[in-house]
């Protein structure tokens, strides 16, 4: 049976040679034939399966979290590339990195939709694209889910929360999402994806969305989590 990560398809080398090859991670120009630069080195920050596990999430409206790396190092720089500086080929290398874990840690879970949290549409007029939707669209290609973007959407046009503590994330973020009416979640197992996991306070925010309007089970998947205890 080919994992998950094998459904991902491949830049050839010709497109890597017309368009330049560019680290995944830094954007730096590399040899044709290779993904990363040798500054990037993901696998220092990675997370390992037990570590994960034990963090015990019970207060959460999401029912699992599953996410790759920590963010620092080369990871948190290729998020900010791809986040800011419009470095969309990182997309594939954060997507299959997330659909690895979520192959190992939601083996027994047949989510119905893939969505990710949204943005306004002012702000995503400003940045032009939503990074996330990148992800979820390679995620559910390999997969095969149901890929729905537009699953969630922001009504409010709330302050950054890079600067906020987390009971004020949270805060800033209530009754900031609506579940699209053109979708029935009554009963259904919602698969939601970000970038980045700090306080949890977006993703928490987002589930309680999705229960309010039926959902049965929010599992979540992120690029990357801060590294210390939530």
């Amino acid at each position: 049976m080919r994992r998950v990560k094998d459904n991902f398809v491949k830049i050839n080398l010709f497109q890597r040679f017309v368009f330049l090859n560019r680290c995944r991670l830094c954007a730096t120009v590399i040899p044709i034939n290779e993904n990363l630069c040798h500054d990037c080195n993901p696998e220092k920050h990675r997370i390992l399966q037990e570590e994960l596990s034990r963090r015990i999430m019970t207060t959460r409206s999401f029912d699992k979290h599953t996410c790759p790396f920590y963010y620092e190092g080369c990871i948190r720089k290729g998020i900010h590339k791809f986040k800011y500086d419009g470095h969309k080929r990182c997309s594939e290398f954060f997507a299959e990195e997330m659909a690895s874990v979520i192959e190992r840690d939601f083996e027994d879970e047949k989510p119905d939709f893939i969505t990710c949290v949204p943005m306004t549409r002012k702000k995503k007029r400003m940045r032009q694209y939503n990074q996330c939707d990148y992800l979820i669209k390679h995620i559910s290609k390999a997969f095969g889910y149901k890929f729905t973007p537009d699953l969630l959407v922001k009504t409010k046009d709330t302050p950054s929360q890079v600067t906020l503590s987390g009971k004020d994330r949270l805060n800033n973020l209530k009754g900031a999402f609506n579940v699209n009416k053109k979708y029935d979640i009554k009963g259904r197992t919602i698969l939601l994806c970000d970038d980045v996991m700090t306080t949890g306070s977006t993703l928490e925010e987002c589930s309680k969305t999705l229960k309010k309007a039926g959902a049965e089970r929010v599992i979540c998947a992120t690029i990357a989590m801060r590294n210390e205890n939530i």
